[in-house]
């Protein structure tokens, strides 16, 4: 959850007080592992009908999916600039959009596509930017929603191994996902205690997830996941005076203690005031 969705309830709900109860609500949710969310995803392994239609079901939408066409456009703007070649090859990225029934958009050039596949090849194209087109051969994921970021890494680049951490019932949905598709890595599905903690991964990713979850839980994914990591990309809506998530998460200031040294950059396109991006062992 971050600016686009915060922005969504306000609109909706015009009274300030209603706003704020509104906004706490989606925030207690989330941080409860929402279960509205939770029973989308329960729903979508089990039944195929929900399997067809997840992506468009509004209790899916509160934590994922939300990307409007707007910032889609923003992402697509950018993409020309630093990946025109992803551009070439959209339609091979539209694959994304094949299962779940996402809610696409026109854009101009490239036709319809989901404004979330946009996100993933934008983030995609930050990864080559950051580190080159060799991200190495095993990679991990923190929050992984339905694998959509696997999938699009998976055409984007060579990995031989990609872990997946994240509550079980969502690995449960992207494993489903993920094999309605044909990958050319591995793939493994792990929560943070089935984790030992005694891999290093070439590369550890999370849009959003890391810097949304309780400090107690972000210290033991350093621990365990991140601290060793040779190359880091973690999307942070959390740890500045600015960030919209403020309580009970690790200050910036924390984490340069606890991470591998690492540089901010801004988010971009900027979805809220307070986001940036950490990034280390980039060139």
């Amino acid at each position: 959850m971050h600016g686009t969705l915060l922005q969504k309830i306000i609109k909706a709900t015009r009274h300030p007080k209603m706003a704020a109860s509104a906004i706490q609500r989606a925030t207690n949710r989330f941080l409860t592992d929402n279960r509205d969310y939770i029973a989308v995803v329960q729903a979508a392994v089990q039944d195929n009908k929900a399997f067809s239609t997840f992506k468009r079901h509004p209790g899916y939408r509160v934590v994922l999916e939300h990307v409007s066409s707007e910032d889609g456009q923003r992402y697509l703007d950018i993409l020309r600039k630093d990946a025109p070649d992803f551009i070439d090859d959209i339609e091979k990225f539209k694959v994304n959009d094949l299962v779940g029934g996402p809610q696409t958009f026109p854009y101009s050039g490239v036709g319809q596509i989901s404004p979330t596949t946009l996100r993933y090849m934008k983030v995609a194209s930050d990864l080559r930017k950051l580190f080159g087109g060799d991200l190495g051969m095993s990679i991990a994921e923190i929050g992984v929603g339905y694998g959509g970021q696997l999938l699009i890494n998976d055409l984007a680049f060579s990995m031989a191994r990609y872990d997946l951490f994240d509550l079980v019932p969502v690995l449960r949905l992207a494993e489903r996902y993920l094999e309605s598709h044909v990958l050319n890595c591995a793939y493994r599905k792990l929560t943070l205690n089935q984790h030992l903690g005694k891999e290093t991964y070439d590369l550890v990713i999370s849009n959003y997830a890391f810097s949304e979850l309780l400090s107690q839980t972000q210290r033991k994914y350093i621990q365990k996941v991140l601290a060793s990591a040779k190359r880091g990309y973690l999307t942070m809506n959390s740890g500045t005076s600015k960030s919209y998530y403020q309580d009970d998460k690790l200050s910036l200031a924390e984490l340069r203690a606890l991470l591998p040294h690492f540089e901010t950059l801004p988010e971009a396109p900027l979805t809220h005031p307070g986001n940036y991006i950490i990034v280390w062992g980039h060139t």
